[in-house]
C-alpha cells in the first residue's frame, strides 16, 4: 500500500516534466569572466554551467522576484 502512494507520487512528477522543454545554449565570454563564473562554481562545488544556471534561475524567475521580497517594498510598509 504504501509502495502504491509513492509509486502515483512519482507518476504526477513525472508527467510535470515531460511537458516542460530544455534548450541548449551557447555563450561566449571574456575569459576573465569565465574566471568569476569558474571561481564562483568552485567555491559551491559545482561545475561552471550548473553554477550559471541556477544564478540565472534564481535571479531572473519572476517568482523568485517578487515585490513582497523587495527591501524598498518592506522599508514602505514600515
Amino acid at each position: 500500500m504504501y509502495l502504491k502512494k509513492i509509486t502515483g507520487f512519482n507518476l504526477k512528477k513525472m508527467k510535470k516534466m515531460k511537458n516542460q522543454q530544455n534548450v541548449k545554449m551557447n555563450l561566449s565570454l571574456d575569459r576573465d569572466f569565465y574566471e568569476l563564473l569558474q571561481a564562483n562554481a568552485k567555491r559551491d562545488y559545482v561545475k561552471v554551467a550548473t553554477w550559471t544556471k541556477q544564478f540565472l534561475m534564481k535571479n531572473l524567475l519572476e517568482k523568485n522576484n517578487s515585490d513582497s521580497k523587495c527591501l524598498i517594498q518592506n522599508e514602505k510598509e514600515m
